[in-house]
């Protein structure tokens, strides 16, 4: 199965939660895609890094069985790739620690909502079960 992590990497705390996930994900026999292991090696913020990572993160929602979502600070890009893999109809499982309110369009475009690592680990993404959120929504 291929999953996409969408989640932002932008300071340590974001990428020690990230790297977490990599490995929980790729233990339990998935075939992850983490944009931070593809970045563009072009200047950083130029048009041409811009459009690679772009491309190549589009690309890889669209090849993916799953997207897994952390939801933790609410990136703006990760809210993107949400909604992009929402349109494609792919099952959306999104990850939150931290956030004690989540956005109604999020609560309603997701598959599963799991909200501790060990509820990951116990998640059996090959029948990929339904859990709704059941908290406060803005």
């Amino acid at each position: 199965m291929n999953v996409y992590l969408a989640g932002p990497f932008f300071n340590s705390e974001q990428i020690d939660l990230i790297e977490k996930l990599e490995i929980i994900l790729f233990n339990k026999g998935l075939n992850v895609f983490s944009p931070r292991k593809y970045k563009s090696k072009f200047p950083f913020g130029s048009y041409q890094w811009q459009n690679q990572n772009f491309v190549t993160d589009v690309n890889a929602i669209q090849f993916s069985d799953i997207i897994f979502a952390v939801y933790n600070d609410q990136d703006p890009g990760t809210m993107w790739e949400v909604g992009f893999a929402w349109s494609l109809k792919k099952p959306i499982i999104i990850f939150n620690t931290k956030e004690k309110v989540v956005n109604l369009m999020i609560t309603q475009s997701l598959h599963a909502y799991l909200d501790s690592f060990d509820k990951v680990i116990q998640y059996d993404f090959n029948k990929l079960p339904r859990i709704l959120y059941h908290g406060a929504v803005t």
